[in-house]
């Protein structure tokens, strides 16, 4: 379902402060990657720019998705998907892995601050049905 209306504000603001956190996560990534090995105690075999890179396609497509003068309703449904997909894959991280304690820390932040995103796009993508019921009901009742 595509919807032009103010009721996409939120929505849009949402997907726009997803998509420029995932940038600066993944450019903090790519800049800092020895030092944040270090800080969190991640295994040296993980690589640190396949996940800056996978950062990066996340926040282009956000992008791409939140500066379209009608939002699909499926992308914005999408990106909250995969905002819950990230914070539920942290709590394993967080609960059995051999992270420091500011690394644990670290995990737990951004995985709150990306379930925030799920939440707002969430909720901006309820206003915007709701405003398209309302509209509904206007027609019908006219």
């Amino acid at each position: 379902m595509n919807v032009a209306s103010p009721s996409q504000r939120l929505l849009r603001k949402a997907l726009l402060a997803n998509a420029g956190f995932s940038l600066l996560s993944a450019v903090i990534i790519v800049g800092w990657q020895h030092q944040l090995v270090r800080l969190l105690g991640i295994a040296q075999r993980f690589n640190p720019i396949s996940l800056a890179f996978a950062l990066t396609l996340f926040a282009i497509w956000l992008l791409v998705c939140a500066v379209r003068n009608q939002i699909k309703l499926l992308d914005a449904r999408l990106a909250v998907g995969m905002d819950l997909a990230w914070v539920i894959a942290s709590l394993p991280v967080v609960a059995f892995t051999d992270l420091t304690g500011p690394g644990k820390l670290v995990v737990g932040i951004v995985a709150t601050i990306v379930l925030c995103f799920a939440v707002s796009q969430w909720i901006g993508i309820r206003r915007i049905l709701s405003d398209c019921q309302g509209k509904i009901e206007e027609v019908r009742g006219a």
